[in-house]
Order: C-alpha cells, then sequence, then structure tokens
C-alpha cells in the first residue's frame, strides 16, 4: 500500500514539473516584451504574470501584483486595477490568508461596481462567498452567494448560475439542510450537463453523492461518486479526484469495505499532500483514522489523528473538519476506556459545533434564503407589472397621438382665419399711413441730421476715452507683471536656498551619525573588546597558579571565565551591528544576509529576495537603506509578535523597491503621524533624504506591509 502511494506522488509530482515548465514558457513570452509595453498594456502585462507565477513563485506573483497596482492606480486605469486586485486575492487565497484575499477582492468589488460590471461584481460577490465558507461563517457565504446568483441571472450568465446554485447547495448541507442542499444541486447539475461543463459536473456528482451518503442512499451515493473519480481521471484533475477518492473510501468504510476504502483514502492524501491542500489531508487523515479505529489498530489511529488536529489547528479553514477530528478523537479515547481524554474531546466537539451551527446561525441562514426567495417572487411580479404597464403605456401613447392630430388641424384652421384678419388690416393701415409718412419725412430729415452730428461729436470723445483708458491699463498691468516675476524669482531663489540648506544639514546629520556608529564600533571593538581579551588571557594565564580549595571555588572561576566570554561576544555584536563590516566589504545584500543570519529563527522566520543588486550602490544609499531595514526587523522583532517576515529588495536600474511584511499582530497606521516614537520618524527622515517614499499598510491583527521606493539618481 506504501508503494503505491509512493508511484501516485510521483506521477503527480512529475506533471507538476510539466505544467511548470509550460509556466515558465508564458513567463519568459510576457517578461521579455515588458520593456517595450508601457500604460494599459503593461498593466495587463504585470497582471498575466502574477496570475502565472501563482504556482511557481508567489512572491514574484505578488511583485509583479504591487507593481501593476501601482502603475494602474498611476494612470488610473480602473478595469487593470480591478484584475490586479483579483489576481492578487487569488494568491492570498492560496497562501490561507483570507483576510487579505477578502480585502483584496473588496477593492476589486468597489472598482466594478464603479464601472457598472455585472458579471465582474458577480464573480467576486461568488469568490468572497467561497472564502467565508471555508472558514465556516456560513450566513456571510450566502448572503454573497445570493448575491452573485442575483447578477448571473440577470446578465444570462449559464456558467455562473450553475456554480452559484452549487455553491449554495454546499451551505445548505453544511447547515443540516439536506433536501433543499439536493434541489440546489440538481439544477446546478442540469446547467451543466447542457453546457457540457465537464469540471462543474465533477463538483456537482461528488456534492450529491455527499448528500446521498448522509441519507444513507448508500448505492446513489457510491454511483455519483464512482462516475466523478471516472470523469477526473479523464480530465486528469487532481483536485477533483482527491475530493472524490477521500470520499468514496469514507463511503466504502460505511460498506465495510475496509481494504479498497484504504487504498482510495492513501491514494487521496498523497494526492493532496503534493497539492499542499491542509484542509483536504486533515479530512483524509480523520476517514483514515476512523477506518484504523474500526480494524483496531489504535496507535496507528492516534497518530494519525494527532496529525490531522495539529495540521487543523493551525490552518485558517478547518474550523468543520477540526469538529469532526475532535469526535474521532473523542470515539477513539472511548475505545481505549480512556474515560478522561474521552470526556475532554467530546466536550471540544460539542463547543465547536455549537460555536459553527448555533440556532442564532441557523435562523439567520433561514431568513436570509426567505429573503431570497422573496427578491425573487417579487422580481417575476415586477416583470408581470411591467409588461402590463407597458402595454396600457402603448395604448395612451396611441391616444395621445390622435389627440395631437385632432389638435394639429384646429391649430391649422384657425391660423388661416388669423392670416386673413391680417391681410385686411393691413390693406387699412396701409392708406393711413401713407398721408402720415409724407407729411412728417422732412421734419424727421432735418432731425436725423442734428442727431447725426451729436453722435459723431459722442463717438469721438468715447474714441479717445477708451484710447486712453487702454493704455493706462497696459500700463498699470507691465507694472504688475513685472513685480509679479521679481517677487515670484525671489521666493524661488530662497525656497532653493532653504531646500539646499535643509539637504546639507540632513546630509551632514547622517554623516554625523555613521562617523559616531563607526567610532563607537572602533572604540568597542579597539578599546573595550581588546581590553576584555587581555582579561580573559591574564585569567586564562593564573588559572593554574591558582590553588582552589575545592570545587565549588573552581566552579565559580569557570562562571567567571564564562562571563568574559559572553562579554567579548556581546561587544564584537554590537561593534558589528553599529557598522557592519559586511556593508563596506560585500555591499547592501552581503550585509542584509549577515544581519538576517543573526536572528534566532526560533522566534521569527525571516526571508529574503534580492534581485540588481549585483552592482554596489553609493555607499551613503546602502548605509541609509541598510539602517532602514535593520529598524524595520528590529519593530518587528520588539513589537510586531510576528512568526514569519518576508524581505524584497529589488534594484531595476530607476529605482530600488523594498517590501517588508509581516503576519504579526500589525497597527492602527493612523496612528504613525501622532506618533512619538522616534523610529518610524527616522526611517521616513532618512527615505525623505533619499528622496523617496515610504508606505505603511497595516490594520490590528493583520500583519504590517511597509513599501518603500527610492529613485536611483
Amino acid at each position: 500500500m506504501r508503494l503505491v502511494s509512493l508511484i501516485v506522488l510521483y506521477f503527480f509530482i512529475l506533471s507538476i514539473k510539466v505544467n511548470a515548465q509550460k509556466n515558465k514558457h508564458i513567463i519568459d513570452s510576457i517578461e521579455r516584451v515588458l520593456k517595450t509595453q508601457k500604460d494599459s498594456a503593461l498593466v495587463n502585462s504585470y497582471s498575466e504574470l502574477t496570475w502565472q507565477y501563482r504556482n511557481v513563485n508567489r512572491e514574484k506573483a505578488i511583485y509583479y501584483g504591487l507593481k501593476g497596482i501601482a502603475l494602474a492606480k498611476n494612470i488610473k486605469y480602473l478595469a487593470g486595477l480591478a484584475q490586479v486586485y483579483n489576481d492578487l486575492g487569488i494568491i492570498y487565497y492560496d497562501k490561507d490568508l483570507y483576510d487579505s484575499s477578502i480585502q483584496l477582492y473588496n477593492d476589486a468589488l468597489k472598482i466594478r461596481l464603479q464601472l457598472n460590471d455585472d458579471l465582474g461584481v458577480a464573480k467576486l460577490y461568488n469568490k468572497i462567498g467561497i472564502i467565508y465558507q471555508r472558514q465556516g461563517l456560513f450566513s456571510d457565504a450566502l448572503y454573497n452567494q445570493q448575491n452573485a446568483l442575483a447578477l448571473f441571472e440577470k446578465t444570462n450568465n449559464a456558467i455562473g448560475i450553475s456554480y452559484s446554485l452549487n455553491n449554495i447547495g454546499i451551505l445548505q448541507q453544511n447547515m443540516g439542510r439536506y433536501e433543499e442542499a439536493l434541489s440546489y444541486h440538481l439544477q446546478s447539475l442540469a446547467i451543466k450537463k447542457k453546457l457540457k461543463d465537464n469540471n462543474g459536473l465533477v463538483q456537482s456528482y461528488i456534492n450529491i453523492a455527499n448528500i446521498y451518503k448522509i441519507k444513507e442512499d448508500y448505492t446513489k451515493a457510491e454511483d455519483y461518486y464512482k462516475s466523478a473519480i471516472e470523469l477526473s481521471r479523464e480530465m486528469d484533475n487532481k483536485n477533483y479526484l482527491a475530493n472524490g477518492l477521500n470520499n468514496l473510501g469514507s463511503l466504502q468504510y460505511k460498506l465495510n469495505k475496509l481494504q479498497e476504502s484504504k487504498q482510495n483514502l492513501l491514494e487521496s492524501y498523497a494526492i493532496r499532500t503534493s497539492l499542499n491542500d491542509t484542509k483536504g489531508r486533515v479530512s483524509c487523515l480523520t476517514n483514515l483514522g476512523t477506518l484504523l479505529i474500526d480494524l483496531k489498530q489504535y496507535d496507528s489511529a492516534e497518530q494519525v489523528l494527532n496529525n490531522a488536529e495539529l495540521l487543523a489547528a493551525k490552518a485558517v479553514n478547518t474550523k468543520p473538519e477540526l469538529i469532526v477530528v475532535y469526535q474521532t478523537k473523542s470515539h477513539l479515547y472511548e475505545k481505549l476506556n480512556n474515560t478522561s481524554a474521552s470526556l475532554d474531546y467530546y466536550k471540544k466537539y460539542a463547543a465547536y459545533k455549537d460555536s459553527l451551527y448555533s440556532n442564532e446561525m441557523s435562523n439567520k441562514f433561514s431568513e436570509l434564503e426567505t429573503k431570497f426567495k422573496s427578491a425573487e417572487k417579487e422580481k417575476q411580479i415586477q416583470i408581470q407589472q411591467a409588461a402590463i404597464t407597458k402595454n396600457l403605456y402603448d395604448i395612451s401613447k396611441q391616444k395621445l397621438l390622435l389627440s395631437q392630430n385632432d389638435l394639429e388641424i384646429a391649430a391649422n384652421d384657425l391660423e388661416i382665419k388669423q392670416q386673413n384678419e391680417l391681410i385686411l388690416l393691413q390693406r387699412l393701415d396701409s392708406v393711413k399711413s401713407k398721408n402720415q409718412i409724407q407729411s412728417l419725412s422732412k421734419e424727421k430729415q432735418i432731425n436725423q441730421l442734428h442727431l447725426n452730428n451729436e453722435k459723431l461729436k459722442n463717438n469721438r470723445k468715447n474714441i479717445l476715452l477708451t484710447v486712453v483708458g487702454i493704455i493706462a491699463v497696459l500700463i498699470i498691468w507691465l507694472i504688475y507683471s513685472f513685480y509679479r516675476r521679481y517677487k515670484l524669482a525671489k521666493e524661488k531663489q530662497l525656497q532653493q536656498t532653504i531646500l539646499q540648506q535643509q539637504q546639507l544639514a540632513a546630509k551632514a546629520i547622517l554623516a554625523a551619525e555613521e562617523n559616531e556608529r563607526k567610532r563607537i564600533a572602533e572604540d568597542l571593538h579597539d578599546g573595550v573588546g581588546q581590553l576584555m581579551s587581555a582579561v580573559k588571557m591574564n585569567l586564562s594565564a593564573i588559572e593554574s597558579q591558582i590553588p582552589f580549595a575545592n570545587d565549588d571555588q573552581k566552579n565559580a572561576y569557570k562562571k567567571v571565565m564564562n562571563l568574559v566570554d559572553d562579554s567579548c561576544i556581546e561587544v564584537r555584536s554590537v561593534s558589528h551591528s553599529m557598522m557592519p563590516n559586511a556593508l563596506v566589504k560585500s555591499g547592501l545584500e552581503g550585509s542584509l544576509k549577515e544581519f538576517i543570519n543573526q536572528i534566532n529563527k526560533q522566534v521569527l522566520k525571516v526571508s529574503l529576495y534580492t534581485e540588481g543588486l549585483n552592482k554596489k550602490l553609493d555607499s551613503s544609499t546602502e548605509s541609509i537603506l541598510y539602517r532602514v531595514i535593520q529598524e524595520c526587523v528590529n519593530n518587528v522583532v520588539k513589537h510586531a509578535q510576528a512568526n514569519n517576515l518576508d524581505i524584497s529588495v529589488i534594484n531595476d536600474n530607476k529605482e530600488i523597491a523594498i517590501t517588508i511584511e509581516d503576519d504579526g499582530k500589525g497597527f492602527n497606521t493612523e496612528n504613525i503621524k501622532n506618533s512619538e516614537g522616534i523610529g518610524l520618524k527616522n526611517i521616513k527622515t532618512r527615505i525623505d533624504y533619499l528622496k523617496g517614499i515610504v508606505e505603511w499598510n497595516s490594520s490590528t491583527n493583520k500583519g504590517t506591509l511597509v513599501a518603500i521606493h527610492v529613485p536611483i539618481a
């Protein structure tokens, strides 16, 4: 059996290597054209590299994702920004960092809503719902899946509808609502068969089989599991195959097919181990532990279940599985007549089960389901009412057109009568006007001459005043313009002088600080260090001359020697920390590696990624960047209570990009401005001196990300 598992694992690893080679070819092709791209095309390439690096190098995937976000924000490319947020959300989902993943999905969701992208919004609701489901937050998961289903139906997206129905069915099953779950899964299955969606069919087969297994209809359950496994092998889909084998193995245990059950469970566990699927591994181990208990192999069962409990306790997506582990271990210790341990695990099982499946959650779940069904009925009623309203509107519109035609005919008749009356009046007025015009024409001609003369005089005065006014305004404007330019030039000169003085002062302060560090380091090394070494030598020299009265005196002497040794080591450590030799000899990269190697890996696991640091930078720049990273790492060690720390330093010949990310307790970044600590102020002062920028992204219990960008002159 062990040989079968190893063979399965070998071939799966081989398939992963083949896929990795394909991804490497795609990645190389994209990276070759990056330098020729810009703006939205470059954002799209960063997004694609984020996706392609997903299963190759997640740190590189995050690196390209962050570059894509920065560029998309800079050029205000909203669609590209939403896509990169989405891709990074998937990367963090793969790393089981669900809070970060949901935050990125929500950032993408805001943009998709702003762009009125209903299909994109639906897909994001679906992904968020899946994360909540994996965390055991079933009511939040149902809310998001219902939103996704409504939008998929609005956009007539059949594949999306089928997957939302499938996910809602899983949630119904999680809450013990098996008939409702079966109804949703059968609807999803019908759509997937029409679409010939093999991946979706495998999911539905397994989900339907799970429900039939719970309902103890084992014949139907076994048929559906075998259909899922057969189709998974045809498609070479390892995720679905592992799921089907695990569930079939669990069912075969109930059917007393113990050897077949064990073989399928071991094959599933081998695949899930190669996939690094913690949730699936816990499920396999729990089922295997149950089988071993039945075979009365209690020691093996306890070892397997201990491994399952350890994996489940560390993961963030295994609450439902952890409940089953507790229940199974309680059963194991009952078989071993260890009533105390059995009772302890049963209490854990009951407490977790109550917290996950509370009556309040069940009521909330039912309320959401009722609201969703009511909304569906209301939508149908609104559609029917809209159709009736449209018919009534069309009839009213036709009546209005008839009324408008009648009004136009009446208006035309009235207009003809008015024109006839006007013609008669004009004829009468023309006879009277002719006589009056003749009598007044001579008087008007005389008055017109006087008026023309007056207008001519006034025009001359107005022209003269206008010319004088324009000249005066031009003179005033020229004087003001000259004064304004002079004032601006003086202000600019003053600002440049102040800036130069500030830069010189900052440079002098930093240089003085480095010189003082160097002086203190040399004094410690050459002064105190040499004295401590001399003390040790003298003590060693007189050891043989001292007549120890007893072993206690000799042990006391050895303790003194050990204290002297520790003091020498501490002096060298402090001296090296203040002015590391690696910074002078091998540059920034070597000094960082040497600094990180001094950190206790049992306290904090640090990973360092560097790129483009083979060329030595300006000594001042290297010293400042080293001090900044050193300060950030010290802050993590002192305050963050973190387990892991990732440092990335990349030089792309245009700028130096540094990211420092931990998984510690985080802090409220709004308090940075009001902080009285000198650590963060020193970091900002040093980066400002290099004309760079530093940003902190953190929140309570969600870790901290420090991003630094320094241009290369």
